[in-house]
C-alpha cells in the first residue's frame, strides 16, 4: 500500500468498517501504512540452551585446570637424571663366634649398611621385598637417630618412592643397629639409588639394579623377569596361580605366533597358602621350560594367555 496516493488511500479506507476516527487518528493511520517499520528480530534464548553454553564454558575453564593438576601429580616425583651411587656389593657378616654368615646374601657397603636381600630384585613384585634385614655401623661421634627411612630413587628420571620407615633396634652380626622390616614394590625396572636416612639427611646410599617385571598371565605368574626370557633352558622354575580349587596340575602352553607351533610344559608339585596381605588362596607349582629360538609367542595357562617376545641371549 506504500504506492497509494493520500486519495487512493481514503478511497479504500471506505471499504473498511464504518467507524467513526478524529482526524489525527486517521493521519496516523495513513503515516504508518506509509512508511511501515521493518518487524523487530526477537532473540530466543531458551533455558536448555543457557545451560548447554554455560556448561561449555565450564569445561573451558576447568579441564585445562585438571590437566596441570593431573601432570603436576604424575610428575612430582620426577626429576633430572641423578648420578648413581656407589655400587654396593655382597659381603659376610659375623656372628657370636666371629664366623662368617650370610656371605652370599647380605648386600651393601662394608662397614656402613647393609641389607639381607633376595636373590633378584623384581619390579612390581612384593614377594621379594616382604621382609628386609638392615644393619647398620657407624663412625666414632657420628650422629645418629633411633627412627631411619629408606627412599629410593630411580636413576634414568629422578622419580622418588619411599620405600620403608623403621624403627633401629641394638646391633647384632657384629653391627651397630638392625632393623626388620618391609619395602613397597619397586615401580620401575633400572638402577636405583637407595638412601638410608635419617630426616631429610642421608646416612649412606648405595645403587642396585631392579630387573623387569615377572612374565604375568591373568592370574598365574611365571616366575622369570621378561628380560631373562630369552631362547634356552629353565629349570625348576615356578609359576605361582591365584584362585580356589585348582588342579593339582598346571599346563604351560608356548605358541609360535612366527612358525604357528605350539609345546606344552606341564607345572606340578602343587603348594598351596594364603597370602597374608590380599587373603587370597595362592598355589605354586614348579616345572622346566624350554625355549628353543627368539620371536614372539602366545604363553597359555589355565584358560588366560598373554603375548611375550622372547629375546636372544647377550652373548649372541
Amino acid at each position: 500500500m506504500t504506492h497509494l496516493s493520500d486519495k487512493e488511500l481514503l478511497e479504500r479506507m471506505k471499504e473498511f468498517p464504518t467507524h467513526e476516527l478524529k482526524g489525527d487518528q486517521k493521519n496516523r493511520i495513513i503515516h504508518s501504512m506509509r512508511n511501515p517499520k521493518a518487524p523487530k528480530r526477537k532473540i530466543g534464548f531458551s533455558l536448555q540452551q543457557a545451560g548447554v553454553l554455560a556448561a561449555f564454558l565450564a569445561v573451558l575453564i576447568i579441564a585445562p585446570i585438571l590437566f596441570l593438576e593431573n601432570k603436576s601429580e604424575s610428575e612430582k616425583h620426577l626429576g633430572a637424571v641423578v648420578e648413581r651411587a656407589e655400587s654396593g656389593d655382597y659381603f659376610a657378616l659375623k656372628d657370636e663366634d666371629g664366623k662368617p654368615v650370610f656371605p652370599d646374601s647380605n648386600f651393601g657397603i662394608p662397614g656402613r649398611v647393609s641389607l639381607l636381600s633376595p636373590p633378584e630384585w623384581i619390579a612390581g613384585d612384593d614377594r621379594s621385598v616382604a621382609k628386609i634385614m638392615v644393619y647398620l655401623w657407624w663412625k666414632p661421634g657420628e650422629q645418629v637417630y633411633q627412627n631411619m627411612k629408606v627412599e629410593a630413587v630411580h636413576v634414568d628420571t629422578g622419580f622418588a618412592q619411599e620405600m620403608a620407615s623403621f624403627t633401629l633396634s641394638a646391633g647384632m652380626y657384629g653391627s651397630d643397629a638392625h632393623a626388620l622390616t618391609s619395602f613397597k614394590p619397586f615401580e620401575k625396572h633400572g638402577v636405583w639409588n637407595l638412601k638410608f636416612m635419617f630426616g631429610e639427611k642421608t646416612f649412606e646410599e648405595f645403587s642396585i639394579y631392579v630387573k623387569e617385571p615377572y612374565v604375568k598371565i591373568g592370574e598365574s605368574t611365571l616366575m622369570i623377569s621378561q628380560e631373562d626370557l630369552v631362547a634356552g633352558t629353565f629349570e625348576n622354575v615356578n609359576l605361582e596361580v591365584v584362585g580356589k580349587d585348582l588342579p593339582g596340575q598346571v599346563e604351560l602352553e608356548l605358541y609360535s605366533l612366527e612358525e604357528g607351533t605350539a609345546e606344552v610344559f606341564l607345572f606340578s608339585g602343587k603348594t598351596d597358602y594364603i597370602n597374608a596381605e590380599t587373603g587370597k588362596k595362592v598355589s605354586m607349582y614348579t616345572g622346566d621350560l624350554v625355549i628353543k629360538k627368539s620371536g614372539r609367542y602366545k604363553m597359555s595357562a589355565l584358560q588366560q594367555s598373554v603375548p611375550i617376545e622372547v629375546r636372544k641371549p647377550v652373548d649372541e
